[in-house]
């Protein structure tokens, strides 16, 4: 009687799961999503305007707009972007 039982409770709890739906995930659109804008009036390498070395630059660095005073500060910027 007892492997019985057991039989029934384990095939209980597969059709259980079976039954569950599987989680949605979103759907992927394709479109890309805009870099966020950048806050600051300064140079995030060097702390000088961003209009101090003449033509300032940008590039996008994890989903945000990055803006510094010159192409050199770029190089600077991804040798080490968490220091900066």
């Amino acid at each position: 009687m007892k492997p019985f039982l057991i039989l029934v409770a384990l095939t209980s709890c597969l059709l259980v799961a079976a039954d569950k739906p599987a989680e949605a995930k979103p759907a992927d659109t394709g479109k890309s999503v805009a870099p966020k804008a950048y806050p600051l009036k300064t140079c995030i390498v060097s702390d000088s305007d961003l209009d101090s070395m003449g033509e300032q630059a940008s590039f996008v660095y994890q989903g945000q707009t990055i803006k510094v005073c010159c192409k050199p500060c770029i190089a600077k910027f991804e040798k080490n972007p968490r220091n900066t």
